[in-house]
């Protein structure tokens, strides 16, 4: 079993224990990266055996780990004494802002209730979605200073080459979202800010006879009962927060762009994506696509909003939305209410005394081991 995961391509970082190769990496003394523990034979070949990572866990940190489940599968957590939390995003797509801020709370308040506590993070092969939380966790406590920083940590600690870390566009796109949130000197809070998009072109895409191109705007999250569509009747689809345009070929997807309005300015009239900002990445080395582009035509939607008139409390106002328009009230207000939840978090990081924070945070993730973020990033840059 060694022999075969050695000669199996990703070029990882793995641990040997109990002469067993795991693949699972230390990207900092208290946070792990790992493959899907699967209890499948075949499956484990190629990713970790849940009888092995359990083993190792409960060897080395008894009772004294929590597992984010990225992977939307989910799995019995008795062998990791019930200490699993499970997020479903689907494979090579980025995760909802929104979820990346809950695990940021969730693993902070982790790790500071013990010094002795350690975070495992996992997808299926431990790289995009596992890439893209780990690069969070450090740019919110500000270890690195930039997305790219992050990735590149990230990508030296779990891969035995550069460059195999976060490449999703859209995975890419939500990193660089903390680049300007964690801004302290520019920027000043989210916003609710919503869109209509008003039409999507996609060209450059080769078809062959009677071969058609369509998509499908999707908005909030991926759960089936929130990933509504808001569409009026006499207007293009309106869309808040994250959003999600699946592009199908023949009626099989194909292709997918992630953003979200937050980071949008009300001046905007279009978005255009080329090749390389389209998922999945490898879809611009397939011939009928290397040309291709989606140009998404917006404009601000500003919902009426007025106070009622016998209630004074500002937190609790009516939304009037055209009675032509299918929308639902609940979906703004839980938006306002997860940019409250969000904005939080982001004021602490952004106003407390820089010193104090950088070293409360290598703290939580470096423990009482060496800090060696300045000595890997000076080894990358040289």
């Amino acid at each position: 079993m060694n022999f075969i995961r050695s000669i199996l391509p990703g070029g990882k970082h793995r641990m040997i224990s109990e002469n067993k190769s795991l693949d699972i990496a230390k990207i900092t003394p208290r946070m792990y990266a790992m493959s899907y523990p699967s209890d499948n034979f075949i499956e484990s070949m190629y990713h970790n055996s849940q009888e092995d990572i359990a083993e190792y866990l409960n060897k080395n940190h008894p009772k004294k780990y929590l597992i984010f489940n990225l992977s939307g599968i989910t799995y019995d957590g008795e062998k990791f004494n019930n200490s699993v939390i499970t997020y479903h995003w689907p494979d090579h797509k980025a995760p909802p802002l929104y979820d990346i801020f809950n695990i940021i709370l969730q693993a902070y308040t982790y790790l500071g209730k013990d010094k002795e506590n350690v975070i495992c993070v996992h997808c299926l092969a431990g790289k995009g979605r596992t890439g893209t939380i780990c690069c969070s966790l450090l740019l919110y406590g500000k270890l690195l200073k930039t997305s790219n920083e992050a990735n590149d940590y990230f990508s030296t600690k779990r891969f035995k080459k550069l460059n195999k870390g976060v490449q999703e566009p859209s995975q890419v796109r939500y990193l660089k979202y903390f680049d300007i949130m964690l801004d302290s000197k520019k920027f000043k809070g989210l916003e609710l800010k919503m869109f209509e998009i008003q039409k999507v072109d996609i060209t450059g895409v080769k078809l062959n006879d009677g071969e058609s191109i369509t998509y499908k705007i999707e908005t909030n999250s991926y759960k089936e009962n929130e990933s509504k569509h808001y569409i009026s009747k006499d207007k293009g689809q309106i869309v808040a927060g994250d959003v999600t345009i699946n592009i199908y070929r023949n009626g099989t997807l194909k292709a997918w762009i992630f953003f979200n309005t937050l980071f949008l300015d009300f001046s905007q009239n279009r978005l255009f994506f080329n090749v390389n900002e389209i998922d999945p990445r490898f879809l611009k080395k397939e011939m009928d696509y290397t040309l291709m582009s989606v140009d998404v035509m917006i404009k601000p939607f500003f919902p009426e909003i007025q106070n009622n008139e016998n209630d004074t409390n500002t937190d609790n106002n009516n939304i009037n939305i055209n009675d032509n328009e299918q929308y639902i009230d609940e979906m703004i207000e839980k938006e306002i209410d997860r940019i409250k939840k969000m904005n939080e978090l982001i004021y602490y990081a952004n106003n407390k005394d820089p010193n104090v924070f950088y070293s409360e945070n290598k703290n939580l993730f470096f423990g009482d081991e060496k800090d060696d973020i300045n000595e890997v990033m000076s080894e990358i840059n040289k």
